[in-house]
């Protein structure tokens, strides 16, 4: 039997994914390009060193039968080098639309039926000021790649424009900032013969970084129904085999907008672990070993709160209070996710 599986990337989504793994008796190896990581004491085995290292890669292919992600910001190349060999879930093909915002917003745009922000491919100072003044002189710059958790995004306005001209602005885009209602997300999973969802929740951001998930998500049955079908296009048009996050802004006048796509499980998830009777780690090992996929049973409204940075100095009390999860970073760092809680609402 095939029960080996290679998981790329080490932090606390290789934990989660190593945890449930182990449920299925199914063997785990990472490869970490750091030292100290979440998931080393999770994993059956690991590898430390470059991705790029030709020795470890080779290494690291024949030590499992399949392969999965736990960031999409792997090298892309390191991705086609594997998947020569074995299989990836989701593609390599998946995880490179999801890797640029360009490419991304160009793909989702090209479905029927799914929009995204304006935007605007920027390359340089003079494209910055023209794209700025079409969005009312308002918007939020975004690099192309390695972007996440507000890094790599600068709002556009009047008064700091001017700061950029000497910026190398090649590989970014321009956004429109909009006015929405919410935010939500749906997680969706398919393996050869199904499809499921994690039904849609709301999530609540301050500086660009996720604080709080809330299961269900507080808005109406027909936009539940719409998220959950835009959802499902997006996944079916990506040939999806895995696991895919759908971020989207609700819009005030009910229209949902698609904001990012992440190829693998999502913090905004994680509320799964305690509240659905197969959470979202689960389903993505179900799609590489299984054929068929269980439905997730959400079983109880909840919230989700992330600890950032100093606010894990107290995770004694959280532990005492709520189920926590300790993410095992070797340092705090300000705007760092340091772990999460859940509560029954």
């Amino acid at each position: 039997m095939k029960n080996n599986l290679g998981i790329l990337g080490g932090g606390q989504l290789g934990m989660f994914i190593c945890q449930a793994a182990k449920k299925y008796n199914v063997k785990t190896t990472v490869f970490s390009n750091s030292e100290k990581f979440s998931a080393k004491k999770f994993c059956d085995n690991y590898l430390i060193g470059s991705f790029s290292n030709k020795v470890l890669l080779d290494k690291f292919i024949n030590s499992s039968d399949f392969f999965t992600i736990e960031t999409e910001n792997i090298p892309l190349r390191i991705l086609k080098l594997i998947e020569k060999k074995k299989k990836i879930f989701p593609s390599s093909n998946i995880v490179e639309i999801t890797q640029n915002r360009l490419k991304e917003k160009k793909f989702l745009n090209s479905i029927n039926g799914i929009k995204t922000a304006r935007y605007k491919k920027i390359s340089n100072f003079n494209d910055l000021e023209s794209s700025y003044k079409l969005f009312g002189k308002n918007g939020i710059l975004k690099s192309c790649e390695m972007g996440y958790d507000g890094k790599g995004q600068y709002r556009i306005n009047d008064k700091n424009i001017h700061n950029f001209k000497n910026n190398e602005l090649h590989g970014y885009i321009l956004e429109e900032v909009l006015n929405f209602k919410k935010e939500i997300s749906v997680i969706v999973c398919c393996s050869k013969k199904n499809t499921i969802f994690y039904p849609p929740v709301e999530n609540i951001h301050k500086n660009a970084i996720l604080r709080q998930t809330i299961h269900p998500a507080r808005i109406s049955n027909e936009i539940k129904n719409k998220a959950v079908m835009l959802a499902t296009k997006i996944a079916s048009e990506l040939k999806l085999q895995g696991i895919l996050a759908i971020e989207m802004f609700l819009m005030k006048n009910n229209e949902l907008l698609i904001n990012e796509l992440a190829p693998r499980p999502h913090n905004s998830g994680h509320w799964s672990l305690d509240f659905c009777k197969y959470n979202q780690f689960e389903s993505l090992i179900f799609s590489i070993f299984k054929k068929k996929l269980m439905n997730p049973e959400p079983i109880n409204k909840c919230k989700m709160i992330n600890v950032i940075g100093k606010d894990y100095e107290k995770k004694k009390i959280f532990s005492r209070k709520y189920k926590f999860y300790d993410y095992y970073k070797d340092e705090i760092k300000e705007l760092r996710k340091m772990g999460h809680y859940t509560v029954k609402s």
